[in-house]
């Protein structure tokens, strides 16, 4: 299999060209993982949840062995997951109401 274009710049691969640098002003949808906790999760929990999950995800060398399967590492606060979740949405709405899968 060869990379045609990606999102983003991946480590590993430093002359796979990104949407943007293709001229697209979209980028592509990724996969991509977050941590969720329950709704109602207690304050003081969810602060000392995100630090350590922040803090984790930071660490230089888990980067570094993420970065050599492939994954790009790109930490975002919860607002900044509840705005990307809220644009997909609604990037994938569009899409499906063009090609009249909704209407």
């Amino acid at each position: 299999m060869r990379i045609l274009l990606s999102s983003k710049k991946v480590a590993g691969y430093p002359n796979i060209p990104t949407a943007s640098d293709l001229g697209y002003k979209q980028g592509l949808f990724s996969t991509w993982f977050a941590i969720y906790g329950p709704s109602g999760l207690p304050e003081d929990v969810k602060k000392a949840l995100i630090a350590a999950i922040e803090k984790t995800v930071k660490n230089p060398d888990l980067k570094a062995k993420l970065d050599k399967m492939g994954y790009v590492v790109d930490y975002r606060s919860p607002p900044e997951i509840k705005k990307l979740v809220a644009e997909e949405y609604e990037q994938a709405m569009a899409i499906a109401k063009r090609i009249e899968l909704r209407k």
